[in-house]
């Protein structure tokens, strides 16, 4: 796996966003829980964080909790607040001295996340605004319906005409490069209103691989797949 040659490839995409399902279905296979696999998910996202920024990839978006995770089992959900909140640990303490910023897409105003959770989310934010290099942005109760509905009454409580432009600045990803690449694991084929807007023109690669599994080697095939293709945006074949 020749890391340097894939760095300096210019077709690299600069955002990729991951769905990362089948941490549950990981762990069953495994006689263990379903929380254990949000658990061993969690330690492939750093891994994933770490090799992506090793790659130059400017802004990742991971797909963590969706406003439909909430129908979950209660002790699955409480687990995955817990979770959550390690998560939140592992960001202050692994990447606040490096040059990454941290962002959240949903609403994290939701009351059924503990008041400390919301904080220290808020406060990740605000200590990492300035920062450049690279921008991880969490999705957690998050889901492109609402996001778009969020903007739209946005625009309309201030007065502004909803068009293209204004809509996209009022989204939660406003400020993140265009979505080049979305990563789907555990083999299933579709968005589950995942940043529908955002996606027009993003590829997407499916795999069978849960997300567990989802190596840096399986990432090396995505990302090859990826810059094989021809990406048109509307235009002919050429």
């Amino acid at each position: 796996m020749n890391i340097e040659k894939l760095k300096n490839n210019p077709r690299m995409p600069k955002h990729v966003a991951y769905i990362i399902d089948g941490n549950g279905r990981w762990a069953l296979r495994r006689g263990l829980p379903r929380t254990a696999g949000h658990s061993f998910g969690l330690e492939n996202v750093k891994k994933h964080i770490e090799f992506a920024s090793d790659l130059g990839i400017k802004n990742i978006s991971i797909y963590a909790f969706s406003t439909e995770n909430w129908k979950r089992s209660e002790k699955e959900v409480k687990y995955i607040i817990k979770l959550f909140d390690k998560y939140l640990d592992v960001f202050k303490n692994e990447y606040l001295s490096r040059d990454v910023r941290i962002i959240f897409s949903g609403d994290l105003s939701d009351e059924r996340f503990p008041e400390d959770i919301r904080k220290r989310a808020a406060e990740l934010v605000e200590m990492t605004k300035h920062k450049t290099s690279l921008t991880i942005n969490t999705c957690v109760n998050y889901g492109g319906r609402q996001e778009i509905l969020k903007a739209v009454n946005e625009l309309v409580k201030i007065g502004k005409p909803v068009d293209e432009a204004t809509l996209t600045s009022h989204l939660y990803s406003a400020d993140l490069l265009p979505l080049d690449l979305i990563i789907r694991t555990s083999g299933e084929q579709r968005t589950s209103n995942f940043m529908p807007w955002q996606s027009v023109y993003s590829e997407f690669y499916f795999t069978k691989t849960l997300w567990p599994s989802f190596s840096k080697k399986e990432m090396v095939k995505a990302l090859k797949d990826y810059m094989g293709r021809e990406r048109r945006f509307g235009k002919e074949k050429g």
